[in-house]
């Protein structure tokens, strides 16, 4: 049950189903490592609800699934038709649900090429995208890596329920490219009405990083949103790996800008544009 509620996290319609008159199998009724397991899951999933939120949005925008088969993102690559066992949340999380018994390792297909870079969100692993690599997993966690050039919008303050997430913070997770550049998307509205359709009342921003600059844009939407970062996580990649080798990445957690000034105290959003400076 462990491993289900793990992978069934990275899918959009996340819940767990039975019948009248078989077992009861409520988390809460597990023992206790169990549960442990399975409220990591659970708050993994609504540590990314940002990335939900914005996949959303952005289908209807251009029709893109939310949830996607390798081979949908890398059309070029024959061996993606065969993995059926991964799937892409949107184009930059790469999820290998862990489905076999007891497993300490798994086979991952990473795609893209040597150009593409797969940077683990759960441990320091990096690899390429140059297909099946035998990884390491733990009962805590299934393999789930960013792509390079990503940036993923976060939140990471863990609360019981999405009401009480509304108004938290946003952490942004990212690796640059080789030219030093990232990107990435962010959905915001108020929640609950449909304000966003009736009325303009949304904000969609692009997310561009070039070096040590974060520059903030609106792409849509009139709404009057503002858009909290109070931590940026840059993980810059220690030696690419080679021939299916893994590398690591060192990690550096900024909470302040190159003022000095706190970045949850900074107003995102309140223009139309803005450059966040880190140095």
């Amino acid at each position: 049950m462990e491993r289900w509620y793990q992978a069934g996290a990275w899918l959009p319609f996340y819940r767990a189903h039975s019948m009248k008159g078989t077992k009861r199998r409520e988390p809460f009724l597990l023992p206790e490592d169990s549960q442990a397991v399975i409220r990591e899951a659970i708050q993994t999933r609504y540590k990314h609800l940002p990335v939900w939120y914005t996949l959303f949005y952005e289908h209807t925008r251009t029709g893109d699934p939310i949830i996607r088969p390798l081979f949908y993102q890398y059309p070029e690559e024959i061996d993606a038709y065969n993995i059926d066992g991964q799937l892409l949340v949107g184009t930059d999380i790469l999820v290998r649900g862990v489905y076999e018994a007891n497993a300490t390792e798994v086979d991952v297909y990473f795609p893209g090429g040597e150009n593409e870079i797969w940077v683990s969100a759960t441990s320091d692993d990096v690899q390429t995208g140059t297909g099946l690599v035998t990884v390491s997993v733990t009962r805590e966690n299934s393999p789930t890596y960013y792509r390079r050039g990503a940036v993923i919008v976060r939140k990471d303050t863990v609360r019981p329920n999405t009401v009480e997430m509304a108004e938290d913070s946003h952490t942004l997770y990212y690796t640059v490219n080789e030219d030093n550049t990232a990107h990435g998307t962010v959905y915001l509205d108020d929640g609950v009405s449909f304000k966003y359709r009736d009325e303009s009342d949304f904000k969609y921003i692009s997310i561009d990083i070039s070096g040590d600059d974060i520059s903030f844009t609106t792409i849509d939407g009139s709404g009057d949103y503002e858009f909290v970062v109070d931590t940026i996580v840059r993980r810059d990649i220690v030696n690419l790996p080679k021939s299916g080798t893994s590398r690591f990445y060192k990690e550096t957690v900024v909470t302040r800008d190159a003022n000095g000034q706190l970045l949850k105290n900074i107003k995102i959003g309140s223009k139309e544009n803005m450059i966040l400076k880190l140095k």
